[in-house]
């Protein structure tokens, strides 16, 4: 007995990076049983491993009873992120600020308006109305300029009417967002509203088209990726198998098919959605990458001396104070959710951004307290988008329990309607 239990104390501990990967191969195994997804995690913390630690279950050619499982889900699969392209565009547009090539107070019309001129002869307020004169930059990026979404019913029924149609976001913001009420008051509400992004996308084209000496006024002509990384360091370390779509079918760039579990309001039916556009709402909804690249520019973005922007910019991203809101209601800073709720442990702050679009459902979260970050991609699109938050629940608080070298505690995961829920575990 004496010599088991001198073996048993000079026994070397699992570590730490194999136990996080363990928890994390658990999580993606019970995530994808459950969702009948496939799934892939991805934990970026530099003092655990020298690499982000991923892990994938399921199979990428089916989901939710659909397609016919033959491809085992792979760690550096590319899924498609939807509206986590904000959390980019907003970047792009901070750094831009931190550069002091604008400001926040900038009007968007004075931005945006040489652009389109050149590109189609008109001007924003043409579409929008001259309220959206009135409109700042922080207003959009906030969340609180009071423009109407254009992702409804009858933008997808048209994508639907032709999946290859990539929708230009001149296009979208001519045709299907409402223009703004004359007595429309920007910055005295919040509402999440995926337009006011492919409007800082057009300031981004704008300023890209200027500091080019202008000429000929195209969109697609605006690197979104060198705009969020613009050293070659940077370049060399983050979004290495990352893509911003300005043109295509998802199946273009990815072998990971998408399923839609259904689309109500515009009779929709339950489908596997992997030839639609991949544009999704441009610098609103079309980045594609690995888990992997979101986890470890996720962690960047948000780690005190970032390389991709100022302390001040960052503190612009994670203000979630709101007008007309109590202060302690917490929703949307700039280009960023707060995901407190997400892992249900009081005092602990959870921030960065989720995605939802056709057939794909993810989320992207920074830990401050542990200084790392998670990234959770999944192939189906459910109606109730609880998947990429239970695994960010589950996940966080097996890898909490990994790095202490204890067993994960028992947690639930409940979403009473759509999107936010409640995450529950056990002490440990």
């Amino acid at each position: 007995m004496l010599l088991l239990n001198l073996f048993a104390l000079c026994a070397p501990a699992t570590p730490p990076a194999d136990a996080v990967r363990q928890a994390l191969q658990s999580v993606a195994n019970v995530i994808a049983t459950k969702y009948n997804a496939s799934v892939a995690l991805a934990y970026h913390a530099p003092d655990v491993s020298s690499s982000t630690i991923v892990a994938a279950a399921g199979y990428t050619d089916a989901g939710l009873t659909l397609g016919t499982p033959s491809r085992p889900a792979q760690p550096d699969d590319i899924y498609v992120w939807g509206s986590t392209t904000k959390m980019f565009t907003a970047t792009a547009v901070l750094r831009l600020v931190d550069a002091g090539n604008i400001a926040l107070s900038d009007s968007v019309a004075s931005l945006v308006d040489p652009f389109l001129v050149a590109a189609n002869g008109t001007r924003l307020a043409a579409s929008l109305g001259a309220a959206i004169e009135k409109v700042t930059i922080a207003e959009l990026l906030h969340m609180t300029s009071s423009i109407g979404d254009y992702d409804g019913s009858k933008y997808t029924q048209d994508q639907f009417a032709d999946f290859a149609h990539d929708f230009s976001p001149i296009e979208i913001i001519s045709g299907y967002v409402p223009r703004l009420s004359p007595s429309a008051k920007p910055g005295t509400s919040q509402r999440y509203c995926s337009t006011n992004y492919i409007l800082l996308g057009m300031v981004l084209a704008a300023q890209d088209w200027a500091s080019k000496g202008g000429g000929e006024a195209d969109w697609r002509a605006y690197d979104q990726k060198s705009a969020v990384l613009p050293t070659a360091v940077l370049r060399r370390t983050l979004l290495r198998g990352s893509t911003f779509v300005d043109a295509g079918r998802c199946s273009a760039f990815t072998p990971v098919h998408g399923f839609l579990q259904s689309y109500s309001s515009a009779h929709i039916p339950s489908q596997d959605v992997w030839n639609v556009s991949c544009v999704g709402g441009w610098t609103a909804g079309n980045y594609l990458g690995p888990v992997a690249d979101v986890a470890a520019f996720t962690y960047e973005l948000y780690r005190p001396s970032s390389l991709l922007l100022s302390a001040a910019a960052q503190a612009h991203l994670t203000n979630f104070s709101a007008p007309g809101k109590d202060p302690s209601h917490k929703f949307y800073g700039m280009g960023t959710f707060s995901l407190d709720w997400a892992i249900g442990t009081d005092g602990e702050e959870a921030y960065g951004h989720v995605g939802d679009t056709y057939g794909a459902q993810s989320q992207n979260t920074y830990f401050p307290s542990l200084g790392s970050a998670l990234a959770v991609g999944t192939n189906v699109e459910t109606s109730s988008q609880a998947q990429p938050a239970e695994a960010t629940c589950l996940a966080y608080h097996a890898v909490v329990a990994a790095l202490k070298g204890v067993a994960p505690p028992k947690c639930t995961f409940t979403v009473p309607q759509h999107f936010i829920g409640t995450c529950t575990c056990e002490d440990y």
